[in-house]
């Protein structure tokens, strides 16, 4: 039985992510929310939002979910956000943040480490050994094999797979169907099977 929590969820910004963590957060018992955005469209102000709010951050970007962090109250609490039909198949060697949600139909294997604000979205497989790092963000389908790294505010687009005991660099991009057979420097856009590097798209894969 889900566990029912009386407090507030707080979701910034709106927009069309944002419903969806709202239906994560409900099929974990949160029942009332605020959405927030920059005033316009009838959602709240982020700086209306109370000091000691319960607050989850729905934005698929790693820049942009770090963008809102620093503009906000550090007296905030940040709840990891996992779908209860997302596997975690070993707790015990799995650590994960705070502030970090992962959707539905994903899969955790076994001692993997996920950072703090971590996006892992609808039908992710993480093998066994992975560290994903802050801020990064594996979009739809995205497949991690054994003992790889994602480095800190990387993205990962929708159904890319990385194969074992390789690094995707900070802030690396990786397009979407990407298959991806060599370590991907800091900074770099690579796309294609196999995947290869190309001028940085960040924003528009």
């Amino acid at each position: 039985m889900n566990q029912s929590h009386s407090e507030i969820l707080h979701i910034l910004p709106g927009g069309g992510f944002s419903s969806e963590v709202k239906a994560l957060a409900k099929s974990l018992g949160y029942s009332r929310f605020e959405f927030y955005d920059d005033g316009i469209h009838s959602l709240k102000n982020t700086a209306e939002i109370p000091a000691q709010a319960v607050a989850v951050i729905a934005a698929g970007s790693s820049q942009l979910r770090y963008k809102i962090l620093n503009a906000l109250p550090s007296s905030l609490q940040f709840p990891s956000l996992i779908h209860q039909s997302a596997l975690i198949m070993d707790p015990d060697s799995t650590q994960i943040g705070k502030g970090t949600l992962i959707a539905a139909a994903s899969v955790c294997t076994t001692n993997i480490r996920i950072g703090n604000f971590v996006v892992i979205n609808l039908h992710c497989s993480i093998g066994h050994g992975c560290t994903i790092e802050d801020f990064a963000s594996l979009m739809p389908g995205v497949r991690l094999s054994g003992e790889v790294t994602i480095k800190g505010g990387a993205y990962l687009g929708s159904n890319a797979v990385v194969l074992p005991n390789l690094t995707i660099g900070e802030n690396a991009t990786v397009g979407a169907g990407a298959v991806v057979t060599k370590d991907v420097p800091a900074n770099t856009t690579v796309v294609g099977v196999p995947a290869k590097q190309i001028p940085s798209a960040r924003g528009i894969i």
